[in-house]
């Protein structure tokens, strides 16, 4: 094989690279991608200007300073790639200072030689430079999260380093200086190695980018999992007193369709504001609404961690009491208007008497569970209605204290 079919299949394949980068930027909206792909754009070009210049007889200083110029281009661009990945620094005006003796080394370097051989020596120096500056920019990403696109991209632009640095006293051992001779077949596949080493760091970019993608999905989906938890919450919640609502009642029975917690069981019990209108009505809707809540701390401070506690309707509750005689959930109920009579006025910050009718049910099994609701509904109605005739035989009319 001809040193000329070897560098000939090396700009197919980086310009495979190229357009493979080019399409990735559709899809993957990356700066460092932006750098890597101008530099692999860069190095196409200047490869494809080598292989016109070996060529041509004419002009062919001109494609060797193309291309020399596209090979610094290349390397400052995918040093500058691996900068903003690492650090998120992008290119400033500083870079056309790098960029300017570049420009007046790739045209002063054809005319200081007729032999390219001798002039891909000092090539071959710059490049496994650029090359060790890329590594040496990319270890701040290393540190903070190494990762297998990383450190193929790092083995890469070791292995790169190295194998320009090697060309070095290769091509000048070419004609027998240092007193070493290196084979002509081998000279004629270095174009391969370097091809081969190139599509191994365009991997490991690939790498990179796709792995960035994927950790920015995956703290999508965490915040997609996070704002449907806390939406599942709003759903399921109370706003005024933060007790469950009847939304989370009626998941609550769906999920316990399979039957797995048929066997539970415990007491209900239904609790209602007795006098919840009169207050709205002579002191204000935002006062029934500290009533309502003083009304669930109340209930709150009664039951147990696993009892649950339901805003049922405006002005009513309900309880789940789990594996709690029927008695002693009717003991701590009959308590409730001692709390509130004791804290009303602390938890309203207005001197109000609240007072609640409730009523309490037994059930041996989720499934009995409607039916236990009917009945301590009606049994707080029934304690209600009691409370009233009570009332109305002492001439007493349920209403909020005066304001003092």
């Amino acid at each position: 094989m001809s040193a000329n079919v070897g560098l000939a299949i090396q700009c197919v394949g980086i310009v495979l690279v190229a357009l493979l980068s080019l399409s990735m930027r559709g899809t993957i909206k990356s700066t460092s991608l932006q750098y890597w792909t101008t530099a692999w754009c860069c190095l196409s070009i200047s490869l494809i200007s080598l292989f016109v210049g070996f060529h041509v007889e004419a002009d062919q200083r001109l494609f060797y300073s193309i291309y020399f110029l596209g090979e610094y281009s290349f390397g400052l661009m995918f040093v500058a790639g691996c900068r903003y990945h690492a650090t998120g620094v992008r290119l400033d005006h500083r870079f056309f200072y790098l960029l300017a003796p570049a420009v007046l080394l790739s045209v002063a370097l054809p005319r200081a030689s007729a032999d390219f051989n001798d002039l891909f020596i000092v090539q071959a120096t710059i490049m496994a430079t650029l090359f060790a500056a890329s590594l040496f920019v990319l270890r701040t990403a290393l540190r903070r999260k190494s990762s297998h696109g990383l450190r193929v991209m790092s083995a890469a632009l070791i292995l790169l380093a190295i194998d320009f640095l090697h060309d070095v006293p290769v091509f000048g051992a070419r004609k027998g200086l240092w007193g070493i001779t290196v084979p002509t077949a081998y000279l004629q596949y270095t174009s391969i190695f370097d091809l081969i080493l190139e599509i191994l760091l365009g991997f490991g970019t690939m790498m990179v980018l796709l792995e960035g993608v994927r950790g920015e999905v995956e703290a999508a989906n965490r915040q997609l999992t996070k704002a449907h938890g806390k939406l599942e919450l709003m759903a399921r919640m109370d706003p005024l007193t933060e007790a469950l609502n009847r939304h989370a009642f009626h998941s609550l029975l769906s999920h316990d369709e399979d039957g797995s917690e048929s066997d539970v069981d415990g007491c209900v019990a239904v609790i209602d504001i007795d006098n919840l209108k009169p207050i709205n009505d002579t002191l204000g809707h935002s006062v029934g609404d500290k009533a309502i809540r003083a009304v669930a701390r109340g209930v709150r401070s009664l039951i147990r961690a696993d009892d649950m506690l339901f805003r049922w309707g405006g002005d009513e509750f309900l309880v789940l009491m789990f594996k709690l005689h029927e008695d002693e959930a009717s003991r701590r109920m009959r308590s409730l208007n001692d709390i509130l009579e004791r804290n009303g006025e602390q938890w309203t910050s207005v001197p109000v008497k609240i007072t609640v009718s409730h009523g309490v049910w037994g059930f041996e099994s989720m499934k009995e569970l409607g039916h236990a609701i009917e009945q301590a509904d009606r049994a707080m109605y029934e304690s209600r209605q009691r409370v009233r005739n009570i009332d109305n035989a002492f001439g007493r009319v349920l209403e909020p204290a005066s304001v003092l």
